[in-house]
Order: structure tokens, then sequence, then C-alpha cells
């Protein structure tokens, strides 16, 4: 029998989990945007509901809203979500948060980070637990994210650098490639060129990285040949020591955000 999941919030994480469990579930979805609500009935076939029918229907609900939106959300849900597990995918609202929302009632609460991959099926969730989520809650939780990629457990008190590395994450390989592409064309290969090759290699050597015996720094090392171009762009990456600084520092500014957005 297909257990009945309720997703409050169809935006574009609500519907990478719509796509992953839709075949396997029942869903039933809240979404203000009626043009949202429209599409994701055509394409998943899901049930369109009120806040108050969705929570009712479900075994396992799904926040999905934005940080901002959740207080109004929490305001309508309080009082109908006993015994429900509940899993949050607002970025900087801590299990905390939730739980006193529910004063008096041992709701489980489950905090999740994904990641922008996951709307292909290829992201990665930070997850953790709330005070009352038991192992079995855990457990659920982390085999409705596999729809949507990888999931690592962690303490609630890494979230943050959850958020900085992975959350974050996609942003600086887009950034990254965008600025490759850019310099490919300075050398004066078209766009068409410049995207193969960029993309090609980008894809070629995450996958590499991921099936070798050897880390990032081995792979790197048989690359550069001394004396040979690829070591005179390194020298450069690494003028000054900055490359690294640079990119922990960045990741530093994320986390502390993080943190700031939790309070």
């Amino acid at each position: 029998m297909k257990k009945t999941i309720g997703i409050i919030g169809g935006g574009n994480m609500g519907e990478a989990l719509i796509k992953g469990l839709h075949q396997s579930h029942h869903i039933f979805v809240t979404e203000a945007n009626a043009q949202r609500v429209a599409y994701l009935k055509k394409k998943y076939r899901v049930t369109a509901a009120d806040i108050n029918t969705t929570v009712k229907e479900a075994a396992i609900l799904i926040l999905a809203v934005k940080p901002q939106d959740m207080t109004t959300v929490l305001e309508q849900i309080k009082s109908c979500t006993w015994g429900k597990p509940v899993i949050s995918i607002a970025a900087g609202l801590t299990t905390r948060f939730f739980e006193k929302y529910f004063s008096g009632r041992k709701i489980s609460v489950v905090r999740c980070m994904p990641n922008m991959p996951a709307l292909i099926g290829e992201g990665i969730t930070g997850i953790c637990a709330g005070k009352y989520a038991s192992a079995a809650d855990m457990k659920l939780a982390q085999k409705i994210l596999a729809t949507i990629g990888q999931t690592v457990i962690v303490k609630e008190s890494m979230i943050d650098a959850v958020t900085a590395v992975s959350g974050s994450g996609p942003a600086y390989v887009f950034l990254f490639v965008e600025q490759w592409m850019a310099a490919a064309r300075s050398l004066g290969l078209n766009e068409k060129d410049a995207k193969n090759l960029v993309y090609e290699t980008l894809l070629g050597s995450a996958h590499l990285l991921k099936q070798s015996a050897f880390s990032a720094a081995e792979l790197r090392a048989k690359v550069t040949s001394k004396g040979g171009t690829t070591e005179a762009a390194m020298k450069v990456f690494f003028e000054n020591d900055k490359f690294g600084e640079l990119i922990e520092k960045a990741l530093n500014a994320a986390k502390d955000r993080s943190k700031e957005l939790s309070k």
C-alpha cells in the first residue's frame, strides 16, 4: 500500500521531491500559485489540496516553503500535526524553531539541507534529527531524500558547515565555469567550442575523481608535469597562496551567514 506524503510548497525543491516520490507514494500538495498547481497536477498527477487537507491526509509532512513564509504555515498547521513526522528543507530554521511551535507535543522534526542538483536527482542532502526524531524517523527521511540524491547525517551544529560546503557549493562550481568559459573565449575559442571543452572537461574530471582511488591532490599532481603547461597555470592559481585562502574565506562567510539566519 502506498504511503501518503504531504508537501507544502511546490517550488523547485518541492517539485524535485515530487518527481522522485510520485510513482511510489500518494502525494498531496499545497501550493499558493495556481499556475504552479496546474503544472504539478498535469505532470505528476498529484492531488492538490488546501493546507488542512494535506496535513490531515499525509502520514509524513514535508515543509518546502521559503523560510520567511514558514511562520504563516506553522500557525495554520500547528493544531493538526499530532504524531506526524515533519521534514523541513527550509534553510536557516533549526529543529528547535519548529518544536517551539508544537509546544507540549513531542513532534518529530528532521532538518534537511539539500542542494540544487537535487533538481535532476543528483543532489546531496545533509540531515539532522530534532529532539524527538527517532532512528526510524531518520531512516524514513533518508529514504525519502534518497529520491533526489545522496544523504549525509550530521549533528545539527554542523548544518551551517553543510550549507556552506554543499548547499551553496553549486554556485562555486558555476562561478568557476563561468570564468573558465570567459577565459576560453578570450583565447579565441568560439562559444560552442568553449562550452564543449569546458563542460566535458568538468564532467570527465568529476567522474574520474569519484571513481579513482587517488585523492584530488594526487590526481592534480598526475596532470601537472614539471616544467609543463599545467604547472604554469598552477603557479598562477597558487600565487601568494591566495587561492586556498580565498576558498576558505568564502566558505566561512557562507557558514557565518547561515548561523545568522538561524537566530
